[in-house]
Protein backbone atom coordinates (compact mmCIF):
# COMPACT_ATOMS: atom_id res chain seq x y z
CA UNK A 1 0.00 0.00 0.00
CA UNK A 2 2.85 2.44 0.97
CA UNK A 3 6.08 2.65 1.45
CA UNK A 4 7.26 1.65 4.75
CA UNK A 5 10.63 2.77 4.35
CA UNK A 6 10.19 5.70 4.35
CA UNK A 7 7.59 6.15 6.90
CA UNK A 8 8.15 7.40 10.76
CA UNK A 9 7.38 3.94 13.15
CA UNK A 10 5.41 4.73 16.37
CA UNK A 11 3.85 3.11 18.99
CA UNK A 12 1.15 0.13 18.30
CA UNK A 13 -2.20 1.73 19.13
CA UNK A 14 -5.54 0.27 18.79
CA UNK A 15 -8.09 1.69 16.05
CA UNK A 16 -10.46 3.22 18.15
CA UNK A 17 -12.02 6.04 16.61
CA UNK A 18 -13.17 8.82 19.49
CA UNK A 19 -16.20 10.85 19.21
CA UNK A 20 -18.34 12.80 21.68
CA UNK A 21 -20.80 9.89 22.39
CA UNK A 22 -17.96 7.60 22.88
CA UNK A 23 -15.34 5.15 20.83
CA UNK A 24 -16.12 3.42 17.60
CA UNK A 25 -14.24 0.07 18.19
CA UNK A 26 -13.15 -2.55 15.71
CA UNK A 27 -12.92 -6.26 14.94
CA UNK A 28 -11.60 -8.32 12.27
CA UNK A 29 -11.75 -12.01 11.35
CA UNK A 30 -9.63 -12.84 8.53
CA UNK A 31 -9.29 -16.68 7.50
CA UNK A 32 -10.53 -18.18 10.66
CA UNK A 33 -7.85 -15.14 12.50
CA UNK A 34 -8.91 -13.26 15.05
CA UNK A 35 -7.07 -10.09 14.47
CA UNK A 36 -5.81 -8.80 17.80
CA UNK A 37 -6.51 -5.34 19.07
CA UNK A 38 -3.20 -3.51 18.69
CA UNK A 39 -1.49 -3.92 15.29
CA UNK A 40 1.91 -5.52 14.98
CA UNK A 41 3.62 -2.20 13.45
CA UNK A 42 2.47 1.52 13.34
CA UNK A 43 3.66 4.13 10.91
CA UNK A 44 3.09 8.10 10.70
CA UNK A 45 1.65 9.67 7.69
CA UNK A 46 2.57 13.19 6.42
CA UNK A 47 -1.21 13.85 5.73
CA UNK A 48 -1.54 13.20 9.74
CA UNK A 49 -2.93 8.96 9.39
CA UNK A 50 -1.31 6.46 10.33
CA UNK A 51 -0.85 2.89 8.72
CA UNK A 52 -1.34 -0.29 10.99
CA UNK A 53 0.09 -3.70 10.21
CA UNK A 54 -0.81 -7.28 11.05
CA UNK A 55 1.12 -10.28 10.26
CA UNK A 56 -0.14 -13.50 9.74
CA UNK A 57 0.71 -16.87 7.69
CA UNK A 58 -2.38 -16.71 5.55
CA UNK A 59 -3.10 -12.95 5.32
CA UNK A 60 -1.29 -9.41 6.03
CA UNK A 61 -3.86 -6.60 7.28
CA UNK A 62 -2.55 -3.29 6.53
CA UNK A 63 -5.41 -0.31 7.88
CA UNK A 64 -4.96 3.27 7.03
CA UNK A 65 -6.91 5.76 9.30
CA UNK A 66 -7.31 9.22 9.94
CA UNK A 67 -9.17 12.09 10.03
CA UNK A 68 -10.45 14.06 6.26
CA UNK A 69 -12.42 16.47 5.19
CA UNK A 70 -16.31 16.21 5.33
CA UNK A 71 -16.58 18.68 2.97
CA UNK A 72 -19.93 19.83 5.03
CA UNK A 73 -19.98 22.63 7.69
CA UNK A 74 -19.36 21.56 11.54
CA UNK A 75 -18.98 18.10 10.84
CA UNK A 76 -15.74 16.04 11.94
CA UNK A 77 -14.89 13.05 10.09
CA UNK A 78 -12.80 9.70 10.36
CA UNK A 79 -12.18 7.20 7.88
CA UNK A 80 -10.58 3.55 8.02
CA UNK A 81 -9.53 1.92 5.44
CA UNK A 82 -9.13 -1.78 6.42
CA UNK A 83 -6.98 -4.04 3.36
CA UNK A 84 -6.43 -7.59 3.04
CA UNK A 85 -3.84 -8.97 1.02
CA UNK A 86 -4.20 -12.75 1.20
CA UNK A 87 -0.74 -14.73 1.25
CA UNK A 88 -3.15 -18.58 0.57
CA UNK A 89 -6.67 -18.47 0.27
CA UNK A 90 -8.47 -16.96 3.06
CA UNK A 91 -11.62 -18.00 3.20
CA UNK A 92 -13.86 -14.61 4.85
CA UNK A 93 -13.45 -11.41 5.62
CA UNK A 94 -15.48 -9.81 8.63
CA UNK A 95 -15.15 -6.56 10.05
CA UNK A 96 -17.37 -5.16 12.60
CA UNK A 97 -18.03 -1.63 13.84
CA UNK A 98 -19.56 -0.61 16.96
CA UNK A 99 -20.74 2.61 19.41
CA UNK A 100 -21.09 1.57 22.22
CA UNK A 101 -23.88 2.34 24.33
CA UNK A 102 -25.35 3.91 21.02
CA UNK A 103 -29.51 4.70 21.67
CA UNK A 104 -31.49 1.83 19.46
CA UNK A 105 -33.99 3.96 18.10
CA UNK A 106 -31.30 5.57 16.00
CA UNK A 107 -31.47 6.31 12.13
CA UNK A 108 -30.69 3.95 10.05
CA UNK A 109 -30.14 2.79 6.69
CA UNK A 110 -28.60 -0.67 5.07
CA UNK A 111 -25.56 -0.09 5.90
CA UNK A 112 -25.30 3.12 8.35
CA UNK A 113 -26.26 4.45 10.96
CA UNK A 114 -27.18 7.64 12.93
CA UNK A 115 -27.08 7.95 17.00
CA UNK A 116 -27.92 11.39 18.97
CA UNK A 117 -27.25 11.83 22.06
CA UNK A 118 -26.48 15.16 24.54
CA UNK A 119 -26.51 17.49 21.65
CA UNK A 120 -24.46 15.40 19.28
CA UNK A 121 -24.96 13.56 16.43
CA UNK A 122 -23.02 10.45 15.40
CA UNK A 123 -22.89 8.55 12.45
CA UNK A 124 -21.21 5.21 11.08
CA UNK A 125 -20.97 4.14 7.85
CA UNK A 126 -19.77 2.30 5.04
CA UNK A 127 -19.93 0.31 1.74
CA UNK A 128 -23.53 -1.63 1.32
CA UNK A 129 -23.56 -5.01 -0.77
CA UNK A 130 -24.60 -3.36 -3.69
CA UNK A 131 -22.19 -1.00 -3.36
CA UNK A 132 -19.44 -3.70 -3.36
CA UNK A 133 -20.98 -6.04 -6.10
CA UNK A 134 -20.56 -2.41 -8.59
CA UNK A 135 -16.85 -1.94 -7.41
CA UNK A 136 -16.11 -5.50 -7.79
CA UNK A 137 -17.67 -5.07 -11.20
CA UNK A 138 -15.50 -2.12 -11.91
CA UNK A 139 -12.70 -3.57 -10.87
CA UNK A 140 -12.12 -0.94 -7.95
CA UNK A 141 -11.48 -2.07 -4.22
CA UNK A 142 -12.31 -5.80 -4.31
CA UNK A 143 -11.73 -8.78 -5.80
CA UNK A 144 -14.01 -9.41 -9.49
CA UNK A 145 -15.68 -12.55 -8.47
CA UNK A 146 -17.34 -10.76 -5.75
CA UNK A 147 -19.42 -9.48 -8.00
CA UNK A 148 -21.55 -12.84 -7.60
CA UNK A 149 -20.46 -13.58 -4.41
CA UNK A 150 -21.18 -10.81 -2.18
CA UNK A 151 -25.30 -11.18 -1.04
CA UNK A 152 -27.79 -8.77 0.27
CA UNK A 153 -27.25 -9.84 3.75
CA UNK A 154 -23.79 -8.69 3.57
CA UNK A 155 -23.88 -5.78 6.31
CA UNK A 156 -25.98 -7.08 9.31
CA UNK A 157 -26.70 -3.75 11.45
CA UNK A 158 -27.91 -4.61 15.23
CA UNK A 159 -28.69 -0.64 17.40
CA UNK A 160 -25.30 0.68 17.51
CA UNK A 161 -23.59 -2.11 15.31
CA UNK A 162 -22.66 -2.55 11.75
CA UNK A 163 -20.84 -6.24 10.45
CA UNK A 164 -19.49 -7.09 7.26
CA UNK A 165 -19.44 -10.29 6.55
CA UNK A 166 -17.96 -10.84 3.12
CA UNK A 167 -16.85 -13.45 0.83
CA UNK A 168 -13.42 -15.46 0.18
CA UNK A 169 -10.24 -13.61 -1.04
CA UNK A 170 -8.23 -15.86 -3.07
CA UNK A 171 -4.96 -16.49 -2.77
CA UNK A 172 -2.25 -13.41 -4.34
CA UNK A 173 -5.61 -11.23 -4.45
CA UNK A 174 -6.64 -8.44 -2.05
CA UNK A 175 -10.19 -6.71 -0.77
CA UNK A 176 -10.70 -3.05 0.79
CA UNK A 177 -13.38 -2.29 2.90
CA UNK A 178 -13.94 1.33 4.97
CA UNK A 179 -15.83 2.96 7.67
CA UNK A 180 -16.85 6.36 8.02
CA UNK A 181 -16.97 7.95 11.44
CA UNK A 182 -18.45 11.42 11.27
CA UNK A 183 -20.03 13.93 14.15
CA UNK A 184 -21.63 17.07 14.57
CA UNK A 185 -23.88 19.38 16.94
CA UNK A 186 -27.15 17.67 17.17
CA UNK A 187 -29.94 18.70 14.84
CA UNK A 188 -26.95 18.03 11.59
CA UNK A 189 -26.82 15.42 9.42
CA UNK A 190 -23.62 13.61 9.74
CA UNK A 191 -24.68 11.18 7.59
CA UNK A 192 -24.41 12.63 4.48
CA UNK A 193 -20.53 12.52 5.56
CA UNK A 194 -19.85 8.45 5.82
CA UNK A 195 -20.75 7.90 2.18
CA UNK A 196 -18.14 8.77 0.63
CA UNK A 197 -15.71 8.03 -2.28
CA UNK A 198 -13.19 5.56 -1.14
CA UNK A 199 -10.76 6.14 -3.55
CA UNK A 200 -10.30 9.77 -3.33
CA UNK A 201 -10.84 9.78 0.96
CA UNK A 202 -7.56 7.22 0.77
CA UNK A 203 -5.52 9.26 -1.92
CA UNK A 204 -6.22 12.36 0.83
CA UNK A 205 -5.28 9.73 3.66
CA UNK A 206 -2.17 8.44 1.76
CA UNK A 207 -0.49 11.59 0.32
Amino acid sequence: MLDTEVLSRMPPRALDVVTPLGDVRFAVRAGGWDVPARPELTWRLDSGAWLCRWRHRSVRLDVVAGPTASGLPGVTREVTVFRVLAREDVGEFVVRAELAGAPHEDRSWESAFTAELAGTAVSVGGPSADRLRRCSRAGQHVPPYWSRLVGGDAVERTGGRLTWRLPRVDRGDYAELWVSVAWCAAGGDPGRAVDIDAARVLRELTQ
